[in-house]
C-alpha cells in the first residue's frame, strides 16, 4: 500500500465585502459599478458562489463583471447590477417585443446619452418576417430583422449601438469568450484603453472598428 495519502487540496477562500468592495471601488470611474452601495451583500455572495472555479482565479475582473451584468437572483426582474452591463442571450427571439426588449435594454445601457422612444416590433417565426421601429432623438428608424429560428439577428444589435454610438462619447464592447451569450458594456472611448489594463482582458466593439 502506498505509505501516505495524499490530501485534497484545500478550497479557496473566497474573497469577501472588503476585497469585492476594493474591486467594485476601480470600477467606478469607469461608470461600471453596481447602481446601489446595498447591492454589495448580494455581490459578495454571488461571488462566493464561483470563486472555487478555475475561472475565477484566472480571470476575477471578467467574472465580477458576468456577475455584476446579472440576471439578479434576488429580484423578479431580469436586471443587471449595473445599468451600463448587459448580460443578453443571442437565442432570444420569441415573438413579437423580442426585438423591443433588446432596444429598451440598450437605451438603458446607455441612459443619458440618446432618448429613445415609440419602440414597436413585429416578430413571426412561422413566416419568418420581422419588423423594428424606434425614434432615436426624434429620428425615425425602421429596420427589417432576419428570421432564423429563434437566434437574434447580430446585425440589428449593430446597427442600434452604431446610432446611438453617432451621438455621444460612449461605445459598447463585449467581454470576450461569451459563447451563446454575451455581456455588453458602456464605456467612454477614451477610458477604454486604461479600463481594458485595468481587467487585463482586450474588449471586442459591437461596432467593428475600421
Amino acid at each position: 500500500m502506498w505509505p501516505f495519502t495524499r490530501g485534497r487540496a484545500p478550497e479557496p477562500t473566497p474573497p469577501g465585502a472588503d476585497e469585492i468592495g476594493a474591486m467594485l471601488a476601480r470600477l467606478e470611474p469607469f461608470g461600471v459599478g453596481p447602481d446601489r452601495a446595498e447591492d454589495l451583500p448580494v455581490i459578495v455572495e454571488a461571488v462566493a458562489g464561483c470563486a472555487s472555479h478555475p475561472r475565477w482565479r484566472e480571470s476575477p475582473w471578467t467574472e465580477l463583471l458576468w456577475i455584476l451584468a446579472g440576471p439578479r437572483e434576488d429580484v423578479d426582474d431580469e436586471v443587471s447590477f449595473s445599468k451600463r452591463l448587459l448580460h443578453w442571450d443571442t437565442e432570444c427571439v420569441e415573438g413579437p417585443g423580442s426585438y423591443c426588449d433588446l432596444v429598451r435594454a440598450l437605451a438603458r445601457a446607455f441612459e443619458g446619452c440618446v432618448t429613445i422612444t415609440d419602440v414597436t416590433d413585429h416578430v413571426d417565426t412561422r413566416t419568418r418576417t420581422a419588423r423594428l421601429h424606434y425614434r432615436i432623438d426624434g429620428t425615425d428608424v425602421d429596420l427589417t430583422p432576419v428570421v432564423e429560428g429563434d437566434w437574434l439577428d447580430g446585425d440589428v444589435l449593430v446597427d442600434v449601438v452604431g446610432r446611438i454610438e453617432a451621438r455621444c462619447d460612449r461605445g459598447a464592447y463585449l467581454l470576450p469568450e461569451g459563447g451563446q451569450d454575451f455581456v455588453l458594456l458602456v464605456l467612454r472611448r477614451v477610458d477604454l484603453p486604461a479600463f481594458e489594463a485595468l481587467i487585463g482582458t482586450d474588449l471586442v466593439p459591437v461596432v467593428p472598428r475600421d
